[in-house]
């Protein structure tokens, strides 16, 4: 019997080739463009400098324990992945202003923040990926409540790991894009690429640009610098030694048809001390858990165990979780 192989998905510099229900094939093409394909050329070698230093970046993240999609390189422009949904919404991690959010807000390039700022876009071509809230992404079922926390808690990580990798080679990372899938089961994990398309990274001691805006910019040797990143990380003997910890809030409360004995009790004393506005009070419990591990799926799964078994009775209360990666 002769597989067919089909094409999953063809974007701008890649093709999603299906290989059976768990796997498939990303191909990577000389295929570079800009300004919403606007400026569109082919160069050389790019296919393959942004598949090894996906391959390196994915068997980094993956070392520190970040879910991803990514299983092994097939060739040097080819890697097998699982299989995923990819969501519509992609986040960006934020160092350093650069890009679009200069545009956007009239800020100058280049001003550091005192912590990383994550944004969620919609992908969508024809309306240009607009900027949008949780609360749209949500309310227009493009995630869930749980994914939105699991890809803010995730891009935090991935963005803490990356800068004392890129770090430990001269690079800054400015910022970067992520970009999310749902696999057979429903997991939400790490999907697409993590490539010099889709990231800055600036000299450490010049400020030279090493990544996709030498293209947008028109300055040139882009592949060679695309080589370049991957060299300087195939030179890597031993990866940061990186502390990570997730800290997890469940918050426990009594299901609406329990009787809450101390709420009652608050309530009515507050109406003695005067205050006729409130209408009832709900006395809940909030448990702080720190993990040594990263945030994802895998961790969601054991906080609902956890939660299920120990934190909260099941016949009378709920529970809610929260992710935040320190």
């Amino acid at each position: 019997m002769v597989l067919v192989l089909e094409k999953l998905y063809s974007g701008k510099a890649k093709d999603v080739i299906t290989l059976d229900d768990e796997k498939v094939k990303i191909v990577f093409r000389n295929s570079i463009s800009a300004f919403d394909g606007v400026k569109v050329d082919e160069l050389k070698g790019k296919g393959e400098a942004n598949c090894k230093i996906s391959k390196l970046l994915f068997e980094i993240l993956n070392h520190y324990g970040i879910e991803t999609h990514y299983l092994k390189q097939e060739s040097k422009n080819e890697l097998i992945c699982k299989k995923v949904e990819i969501i519509p919404v992609e986040s960006v991690c934020r160092n350093i202003t650069a890009g679009s959010f200069c545009r956007r807000y009239g800020v100058e390039k280049g001003v550091p923040f005192k912590k990383p700022i994550v944004e969620l876009f919609y992908k969508n071509d024809e309306l240009h990926d607009p900027l949008v809230t949780e609360e749209v992404a949500i309310r227009l079922g493009w995630i869930n409540e749980k994914e939105n926390i699991i890809i803010k808690a995730v891009t935090l990580a991935v963005n803490y790991i990356l800068v004392e990798v890129f770090k430990k080679i001269g690079l800054i990372l400015v910022d970067f894009k992520l970009e999310f899938g749902r696999t057979t089961d429903g997991k939400l994990i790490l999907a697409d690429e993590i490539s010099a398309d889709t990231m800055r990274l600036w000299e450490e001691n010049s400020g030279e640009i090493k990544d996709k805006d030498r293209y947008r910019k028109d300055l040139g040797s882009v592949v060679d610098h695309y080589n370049d990143i991957a060299f300087r990380l195939e030179q890597i003997k031993e990866l940061p030694k990186i502390e990570l910890k997730t800290k997890v809030r469940v918050t426990i409360d009594l299901k609406s048809s329990v009787l809450d004995p101390a709420g009652d009790i608050t309530f009515r004393s507050l109406l003695r001390l005067g205050y006729k506005q409130v209408s009832k009070v709900n006395i809940g419990k909030s448990i702080v858990i720190s993990f040594t591990s990263v945030p994802g799926s895998k961790l969601w799964d054991v906080t609902e165990t956890i939660s299920n078994e120990i934190l909260a009775n099941p016949l009378i209360e709920t529970y809610s979780i929260d992710f935040s990666f320190e």
